[in-house]
Formats: C-alpha cells, structure tokens, sequence
C-alpha cells in the first residue's frame, strides 16, 4: 500500500495600511483563520509569510513576502498555499488569474482560500475562480466609475468635492467650505507680496522667509517653504473657483469653474 504523505502548505498574509486601521481582517484575524484551517486539513504548515502595509494594486511579484512565497515554490517546499481571501493575491484579475495560473502550471502549486469554497488545485475550480475574480473586478470599477461620476457631477455644480481643506478654509457641516479668517489673512499676504503691485515682486523664498520670521506656521505647522508658497498662490479655490483633474470612463476630465464657497482674494 502506498503511503500517503502530509501536504506542506505555506500560507501567505497581505493586509494594505488602510485595511489594517479600518476593518477586522488584518494580519492577526488572518493568521489565526489559516492556522485553524490548516489543522482542519491536516495540512503541515511549513511557513507563515506575510506583507504587511502592501496595496492588493501591487503585482505579487513586487511583494518582499510573496517574492518569499515563489523562491519556495522554486525549490518545491510546498504544494499548497493559503490565504484568507482570495483578493489578497491581487486586485487586479490579470494578476490575480495570472499568479494562480503559474503557481499551477510551473509549480504544481494549488490555492485554496480559507473563506471561499474554491480549491484552484483542480481546473474546475480555476475556471469558477477566474470568473468570480472577473465578476469582482467588474463590480470594483463599477464602484470606482460611480464615485468619480458623482465627483464629476458635484464638481460641475461648483462643490468641494471632498479631501482636506486648504489652508485658510475648513469644512462646513453641509460638505462646503467656510472661511479661517485668520487663515485667510496669512493667505491674503502671500497674495499682496507676490501681485503684481508689490514693490518689488518678492521671490516665493522671499516671502516664506518673511512669514517664518514673523513666527506664522505653515499648514503643517513647520516652517514655511519656497513650494508650499508656490501651492497657495497656484491653488484657485481661493479665488473662489473649484478645480477637478481625474481620468473617468478613460478620458481626462478637467473641471474648472466658479465654486459655491467664498473668495479669499
């Protein structure tokens, strides 16, 4: 009778920085979710290799822990490999699809999910991931065309799309923007030391120099500089316009126009 032996598996952890602050599956809940269903199998868990603080966008193969994962895979230390979902292999289908793919075909490797019934070590099981992974990437762009939709029409209507304020304006309770009026002082100088009747027309060093010298913080609350004074004077919002650049449905959209909030200068 021919003996059976242990499947080595080794499974592989990814959470990105903003997964980790805003929901319960980083890299703790992850771990305990793969050792458990390894024991379950009866699995022999050769490694725990984990990327930490890495984007699902990032190819698998630019990852310093799935890079781990493939030098594994060369020397044939597992048969394996786990992960809590399969969207931590990627974002992306042509990633995703294309990392199960190699793993099966150069590696004799299978992927199994510990909270998805699909097992990718048969060819059943690669086709129904590849069409789940396509209908996951088609709801993601859906999602993606909807809010930059909903930017570009917000836009159009002269709102504060969204994102932090800039320096002399905070956020209304409505989604809008209000006046600091000791902001928009400091704004209002930067302004009157650069225009064309100041005499002379200081340098942006010129005037970030004179502000430190009278002791005002930048917006970061360090020292002003020569480019943080070159992003106020460029910004239109303090000329009361809103202005929007993203690339929707695969065109550039450029929306520049009067905004519903008040002018500083």
């Amino acid at each position: 009778m021919k003996a059976v032996l242990s499947t080595k598996a080794v499974a592989y952890l990814r959470v990105s920085t903003d997964e980790q602050a805003s929901n319960g599956f980083g890299l703790e809940t992850q771990e305990r979710a793969l050792r458990a269903f390894a024991e379950s199998q009866s699995y022999d868990l050769v490694e725990i290799i984990t990327d930490g603080g890495v984007s699902g966008a990032t190819r698998p193969a630019e990852r310093p822990g799935f890079a781990k994962v493939l030098e594994l895979a060369e020397l044939k230390a597992f048969s394996i490999l786990l992960v809590y979902k399969f969207d931590r292999l990627a974002r992306e289908i042509r990633y995703a699809v294309t990392t199960v793919a190699d793993l099966a075909e150069q590696h004799d490797i299978g992927i199994r999910s510990v909270t998805e019934p699909i097992d990718t070590a048969t060819p059943m099981g690669r086709t129904v991931f590849a069409i789940l992974a396509g209908m996951a990437e088609s709801e993601r762009f859906t999602i993606r065309d909807r809010t930059a939709g909903g930017k570009l029409s917000k836009a159009g209507r002269g709102g504060f799309a969204g994102g932090r304020a800039p320096f002399g304006y905070e956020t209304d309770l409505e989604g809008g923007l209000r006046i600091i009026p000791e902001e928009a002082a400091i704004v209002r100088r930067i302004f009157k030391e650069r225009g064309p009747a100041a005499r002379p027309k200081r340098t942006l060093r010129d005037i970030a120099a004179g502000l430190n010298a009278d002791g005002i913080r930048s917006p970061t609350g360090k020292a002003w500089r020569h480019d943080g004074v070159g992003y106020v004077l460029d910004n239109p919002k303090y000329r009361g316009l809103v202005e929007y650049l993203f690339t929707w449905t695969g065109t550039e959209q450029h929306v520049l126009q009067p905004g519903t909030h008040a002018a500083i200068i």
